[in-house]
């Protein structure tokens, strides 16, 4: 489970802007090997791996959030 969720600036432009994408929680599709991770709002830049934990941890957080 991710304990701090909060993403760090925009490694770009350096807004504090980010969002997470997940465009699917199945790990052996495109779409979660090439789109799921971090945008941001303000330039447009993405997708990138914020943090210490993985596309995999969190998207499990994204689907346990969902389903809350």
């Amino acid at each position: 489970m991710i304990k701090d969720w909060t993403p760090p600036p925009c490694p770009k432009c350096g807004a504090d802007d980010m969002y997470h994408y997940l465009a699917s929680p199945i790990p052996t599709t495109k779409a979660f090997q090439k789109e799921n991770g971090w945008y941001c709002g303000t330039c447009r830049a993405g997708a990138f791996q914020l943090g210490d934990f993985s596309e995999s941890d969190a998207a499990q957080f994204a689907l346990k959030t969902l389903n809350r």
